[in-house]
Parts: C-alpha cells; structure tokens; sequence
C-alpha cells in the first residue's frame, strides 16, 4: 500500500501526485474532515456494536481520504489499479470515488471556488462577480470511451476531434484566470455556438461587460451587443494590415482562457478518455476540476 505520510512530507511528491502542496492541502484538511464529519452524523444509522468495533478503515484517517480522492482526480488510475496501491479490491475503489467526491466538491463550494452553474439573471451575475470587468467565453471537448448504443454514439461524435467526445462551455475572467460559469456537460456533436445558446448564459451578463470570443461563435455579434470576435477574411479579399493587429491583439487577450483550461487538464480525471459509467459523474468531475483550478489561481496568487 502507498506510504501516505511520506507523500506529505515531500512537497514535490505531494504536488505531483495530488495537484497541491503540502500548506494548501494541510489548509483544505480540516474542511474537508469537517464537512466529512457532518455527513456521517447526518447519514450514520444508531450505532449498535460498540465504539472502534468492526474492521479498521484502510484509509485511516480524513488525510488519507482526502489524499485518494485527490490522487484520482489527479492521476485517474484505473480502479484495478488504484486497488492495487492501496491494497483492496477494485470494486472498494469504486466504493470510495462516489462518497469522497461530492464532498470534496462541497468543501471547494464552501471556499466559493466552484464555479458557478448557468446564471439566471444579469442582478444574479453582478452580485456573483461584482469586479469582472471582462470575460472570455470558449469550449473544451474532452474524450471518452465509444459508446455502444448507435444513437449515443452518433450524439458523442465530434466532427471536429474525429473521436467520441463530450464538450463543455467555460466563462473566463481574464484578469484573475479563473473559471467564473461552467455549462452543463454536452454531447461532443453539438456545436460551440449552440451550446452557448442553450445554455443563455450571454444574455445573463452584464451589457457593460465585453464578453471574447472565437470563430467558433461566428454570428453571436449580430445578436448581442458587446461581443468581440476576430476579423474574418471574406471570399472578395484578405484581411488588411490594421485588422491583423487587431486579431493578434484579441488573440493575445483571449488566449487566456486556454491557459485556464490548460491548467484544469491537468487533472487526467478530464484529459485522459473518460471511461467512467456513472450518470452524471461526467459532469461532477469537470466541475471538481474546475474549482480546484479556481482555488490552485487564488492560492497562487492571494487572491
């Protein structure tokens, strides 16, 4: 079985096997055995054999807990073997991945890194983001494994990876890098600009606010004001010299929304072919990533 108290010595061990170094998982520790503690008060039957009866835990304490949930997130070994690591069963393994999951995800909720799920109103986005004074909008594909449904797989092909995929839309702050509003998880064959308008997150936002975005939401400009979109050569001529400029200087701006998806990829839970079969774990595991990305940002830089 891995020797956890030595990943929690070693900086560099830790930060490679879980994302974090040791103060920030020290910090993030006590939340995380807190908000563990309440679920078994809440969920725990009346107890009827007596107290430290039973068959010890492997995971011995809330480090440890915290230390799995983080190393499968980080590294995404398969449960045979992440079984194999931490001396049990694969199907244990998958025991522990859904329970240590959503409160690992509540912890990040309590320390306001989450991002938010799409926004009901622009009162709602103000109130949520009062200092963003811009926002990059773009789209991130991740692979999964082939479905065997036809009808699934036809819904998961993306034309524009040639694999099976599943997309989200990410709202950006430039400034902060960090992952303000996350759509819901889509299928990979659905487009960027009609994923973006399923979801009405733009309409949601300020009109103040200028809102970036690529080729990809070619026609969202003539739809609502504020957007900025790259110069497109047209069939009758190139791009002048001054359009040029302007494209690198809007590239230049919104190239930062990739370093933020950069970052959060570097979680192999959301980069590596998603084999997971759990409804909605999808979804759940973006949004853990995200947050973790967020808090990763704010810790970084003291924000």
């Amino acid at each position: 079985m891995l020797d956890i108290s030595r990943a929690l010595r070693d900086e560099q061990v830790l930060r490679s096997l879980t994302g974090l170094t040791v103060k920030p998982f020290e910090e993030l520790l006590w939340k995380f055995d807190t908000e563990l503690h309440c679920r078994r008060l809440v969920a725990q039957p009346v107890r009827k054999g007596a107290m430290g009866g039973g068959r010890k835990h492997t995971l011995k304490d809330s480090a440890g807990m915290l230390f799995f949930i983080l190393l499968y997130l980080r590294i995404y070994p398969t449960m045979a073997v992440a079984g194999f690591l931490f001396g049990v069963a694969r199907s244990r393994i998958c025991d522990w991945v859904h329970p240590y999951q959503p409160v690992w995800e509540a912890v990040l909720g309590k320390s306001c890194d989450l991002p938010k799920r799409p926004i009901r109103s622009m009162d709602e986005f103000l109130l949520a983001f009062p200092k963003v004074r811009r926002v990059v909008i773009d789209a991130t594909e991740r692979l999964r494994t082939r479905p065997k449904d036809p009808e699934l797989r036809r819904m998961t092909y993306s034309g524009k990876k040639k694999r099976h995929t599943l997309k989200n839309t990410l709202v950006a702050d430039p400034h902060r890098k960090k992952i303000r509003i996350l759509a819901p998880t889509a299928a990979g064959s659905v487009h960027d600009k009609r994923d973006l308008t399923d979801t009405g997150i733009v309409p949601n936002i300020a009109d103040s606010i200028p809102i970036e975005v690529d080729w990809g939401y070619k026609g969202l400009e003539k739809e609502f004001e504020g957007i900025i979109i790259p110069d497109k050569k047209t069939r009758k001529g190139d791009l002048t010299q001054a359009q040029k400029r302007r494209n690198r200087k809007k590239a230049s701006s919104r190239v930062r929304v990739e370093h933020v998806i950069g970052l959060c990829k570097r979680y192999r839970c959301v980069s590596d072919v998603y084999r997971n079969r759990r409804k909605n774990f999808d979804d759940a595991i973006m949004l853990t990533c995200c947050g973790l990305t967020n808090y990763y940002q704010r810790t970084a830089k003291g924000a």
